[in-house]
């Protein structure tokens, strides 16, 4: 029988019951009986109908689920008549499983979901190595990749770049965007139809021929309005016109560009053609481009690892550029996750953790009730039901409480998830793919039912375990038992280890931004402004009009009120990742690998006093330091400490570049080389980020460099005594006074960047600080519910020893040293997981160990605090119990 009949059979049963015991009625007046009596007789000779239904209801197969239908509406009237005990745990099941949720769904969107690509599996991503770290690639490499591989089927480079767009003929308005430059092969690739138009054709990736340009979908619906002519429209891209011959769907993902965090992804595509010589060999030197792999039909990623490999070895034989580079073929889903994947697996531990917390805090929640319950389950047992039935009845209970909660969790979870995408937290990518998918809405489920089996299921065979005639006559204080009690013990020591676990990594966390933040940075960074601008060389195509233009901004901007110092530099700290090759005159090198590198930056004479880095030894810049003058620079400590070790550096010249009889072409000089006298030495700063030790410098004039190191890409510093955020329209009305045409995309304080830099440990910070406190606050309702169980229980005992004479301070300390030895055993248990959780940690902290001894010991006399604070209650309670009330009760 189908299950939709159901309703109808029991219709048709019901009528045949009826019909059955009209009969028996008839036959019985038959026999002489008189009415009234005929109808009583009737229903003896016809038997009981409640047992012939449910009779005919097994014979159906249906009884297990009406059954369970039954338990389901009893819990559901059980909630009703506890709405307190039904609200707290629903509560507490929705915080675990939203947590749970919404830190599985980045998880998902970061490394569980398939990625949305045509042989998506297929996808890798390839990049050079030196020194086993990941360089990018040079496009000549690309070229004889793609030319002797027999493992790929497409091999693509690609690369992105800030630049002026405007959708004015003449440039007016201008908006600098992240623009990718890329071949035909890369969309070939990633498999993108065009909305409308084409694609590229390979003759548009030569010079001359390469001012085409393809939209993405977003840019032709917030720019064009989904214009339907929009193709052969004329985009100014760097003062140079550009036509739009496609639109292409938002299906590259934004987790591909390296300059994601600066521009917040593409929004247009040109032929890739970054510079005009991008593939002649002096270019060989010159990595840092991305590209993306297509392997054939059944390739897998260590056959096209070891065909590469053999490519690059023959490579470094023929050309000095690529002696000592690997090359490493990684899946592009890997590529997705970055350097996320450790923070995310710490994130859902700790959201494990919580959940393990909820539900233990549920378990003795259930163990509670149920315990006052003993009596109601020895009279059912008593009227016949089995212990199957109890147990069956419990189970239904918190089904019904995990249903509730999960679904409310779910509610959570896509509000978190939403507040997420919006906010996104450190400029992340990978948040703005955040949904909840079925893959999240499984998780949820299984989690709910994960919690009602294995959390429900202890509680449940250990209420049910009761002998209905002592109960029955005891009045059920007798069925209270030691191993309830113990049981719960177990419970909230469980919660405690786990609070303590989050905890302790909560407190290393915020150190570590601590740390991160407060450190000494070697420079100044109060009433300091930064910004960045493009000079196109459309318009500024030599050195000197961008060294004038540059001057010409400087002077305006030290003109306004309130501005000390400013600088037009191409660098900054706390990071300058630009390397350069060089080598000390009087210090020959004969071999290509002890070639010495440095972090090399151009800048003008003011960057120093503008960026407050303090001269240790010699001079600073100066403004007689002139194109035609003496080359100078300036190095770091760190440098003289590595390369002048004992030496005065004062006065040594530096060829800028490789050697030309190792390296004929250079990566950024070519095959101009520039002999620097250094003339100073500058205070060590961070030139490699907040969490990297300080690695030797170097910086020269920009005026006194040949053009490839002078080009148009600009920062600027501004130095004031006012407050820096006024300053950004004054700074913006300088420019465009200047050249209406150039943008100010980005002008803000340095302590905002330094803010943007520590913004994914803040978030996680935060959201595990979040954690620590609800794991803190469910193991403190955990040691109430046992202090408070344990003067409800033992109020006879208690009442007997105040008669007797005992103390009230000491009934306080047997109902606080309850607490104290949970608390005690839930932190040794707690340490034990922290020393054995310590390495997963390690990466994700700075300056401090992940056993850090202060923070331990505070963990644990935070929770040890918390349990006697938890107990203050009961205790107090205890210590006013009336012994003759309590006695007069029994």
């Amino acid at each position: 029988m189908r299950w939709w009949q159901i309703r109808k059979r029991d219709a048709d049963l019901e009528r045949e019951l009826r019909s059955d015991l009209d009969l028996e009625e008839d036959e019985q007046r038959e026999n002489g009986l008189p009415p009234n009596e005929a109808r009583y007789a009737a229903k003896r000779a016809f038997g009981n109908p409640t047992l012939i239904r449910e009779q005919t209801h097994e014979a159906w197969g249906w009884a297990p689920f009406e059954r369970f239908w039954q338990d389901v509406r009893y819990a559901l009237r059980q909630m009703r008549k506890s709405p307190r005990f039904a609200t707290v745990a629903v509560l507490t099941l929705a915080l675990a499983i939203g947590a749970n949720a919404s830190v599985f769904s980045v998880l998902d969107a970061v490394l569980l979901r398939p990625l949305e690509f045509p042989n998506a599996d297929r996808l890798v991503e390839i990049t050079s190595l030196k020194d086993g770290k990941p360089v990018g690639t040079s496009a000549p490499d690309v070229k004889d990749f793609a030319a002797q591989s027999r493992t790929f089927e497409k091999i693509a480079v690609y690369d992105e770049w800030r630049k002026n767009v405007s959708a004015s003929p003449g440039g007016d308005n201008a908006q600098e965007l992240m623009v990718g430059l890329a071949p035909l092969e890369l969309f070939e690739a990633f498999g993108v139809q065009p909305l409308l138009g084409r694609l590229f054709t390979p003759e548009e990736g030569l010079a001359g021929r390469n001012h085409v340009t393809l939209i993405t979908e977003g840019f032709w619906r917030t720019r064009f309005q989904r214009d339907p002519k929009i193709l052969g429209r004329t985009l100014t891209i760097n003062d140079q016109p550009y036509t739009i011959i496609g639109v292409i769907p938002d299906v590259i993902p934004g987790w591909i560009n390296a300059s994601y965090n600066q521009l917040r992804g593409l929004s247009l595509w040109e032929p890739f053609l970054p510079m005009a010589d991008v593939w002649s060999e002096q270019s060989r030197s010159g990595r840092g481009f991305g590209t993306i792999g297509l392997l054939k039909p059944g390739v897998t990623r260590d056959m096209a690892q070891a065909d590469l490999a053999t490519i690059a070895h023959n490579l470094a034989v023929s050309y000095p550029a690529d002696q000592d580079m690997g090359v490493d073929v990684i899946p592009l889903e890997n590529m997705r996750s970055g350097d996320l994947k450790p923070l995310l697996l710490v994130l859902m531990g700790a959201v494990g953790l919580i959940l393990l917390i909820a539900c233990s805090n549920l378990a003795a929640l259930l163990l509670a009730r149920n315990t006052a319950r003993q009596r109601e389950f020895a009279m059912r047992k008593a009227l016949g039901a089995g212990r199957a039935a109890l147990v069956r009845q419990v189970v239904a209970e918190m089904l019904v409480l995990s249903v509730m909660g999960s679904g409310l969790g779910l509610g959570m979870a896509w509000g978190t998830t939403r507040a997420l995408r919006i906010s996104d937290p450190g400029h992340l990518p990978q948040l703005l793919e955040l949904t909840l998918d079925w893959r999240v809405m499984v998780f949820t489920l299984v989690a709910g039912l994960g919690t009602c089996l294995i959390f429900g299921m202890a509680p449940a065979l250990v209420s049910t375990r009761v002998e209905a005639a002592g109960v029955l006559k005891d009045g059920g204080r007798s069925s209270s038992g030691a191993s309830r009690q113990a049981f719960r013990k177990m419970l909230v020591t469980a919660q405690i280890a786990l609070s303590m676990m989050l905890l302790v990594g909560a407190g290393l966390l915020i150190q570590t931004l601590q740390r991160l933040q407060s450190q000494d940075l070697g420079f100044r960074i109060d009433h300091l402004v930064q910004g960045r601008l493009y000079l196109p060389p459309a318009q500024y195509p030599t050195p000197e009009s961008i060294d004038e233009f540059s001057d010409r901004l400087t002077e305006r901007l030290r003109a306004l009120p309130g501005v000390r110092a400013v600088s037009v530099t191409q660098i900054y700290p706390p990071s300058d990742r630009w390397r350069m090759m060089f080598s000390i005159e009087g210090k020959p090198i004969s071999r290509i690998e002890d070639i010495p590198s440095t972090v090399f930056g151009v800048v003008d004479a003011n960057y120093l006093e503008t960026a407050g880095i303090p001269i240790v030894e010699g001079r600073d810049f100066s403004q007689s330091d002139r194109e035609k003058t003496l080359p100078v620079a300036i190095v770091n400590q760190a440098f003289v400490k590595k390369f002048f070790a004992g030496e005065n550096p004062i006065g040594r010249r530096i060829e800028v570049g490789a050697p030309p009889r190792l390296l004929p072409d250079d990566e950024w000089m070519g095959s101009e080389r520039v002999m620097v006298t250094i003339a100073g030495v500058m205070r060590d700063n961070r030139d490699q980020g907040l969490a990297l030790p300080v690695a030797p410098q170097l910086i020269g004039l920009f005026r006194q460099m040949p053009p490839p190191v002078n080009s148009g890409f600009k920062d600027l510093l501004v130095r004031s005594n006012v407050a820096p955020q006024v300053l950004a329209p004054s700074i913006e009305r300088q420019l465009h006074a200047l050249d209406p045409r150039i943008p100010l995309p980005a002008v803000e304080t340095m302590s905002e960047y330094l803010g943007d830099l520590t913004a994914v440990q803040r978030f996680t910070s935060l959201i595990l600080s979040g954690f620590a406190g609800m794991g803190l606050m469910l193991a403190l309702m955990g040691v109430y519910g046992v202090a408070a169980y344990l003067v409800a229980q033992r109020a006879r005992e208690i009442g007997i020893r105040l008669a007797l004479g005992s103390p009230r301070g000491a009934v306080v300390w047997l109902v606080s040293s309850q607490g104290l030895r949970m608390a005690f055993a839930g932190v040794a248990v707690g340490l034990l997981g922290t020393v054995l959780a310590a390495r997963s940690m390690a990466s994700l902290l700075y300056g401090i160990s992940p056993l850090d001894p202060v923070t331990l010991a505070s963990a644990s006399i935070a929770l040890i605090a918390v349990a006697f604070a938890a107990c203050a209650l009961p205790a107090r309670r205890a210590a006013t119990i009336d012994p003759m009330q309590a006695l007069r009760t029994e």
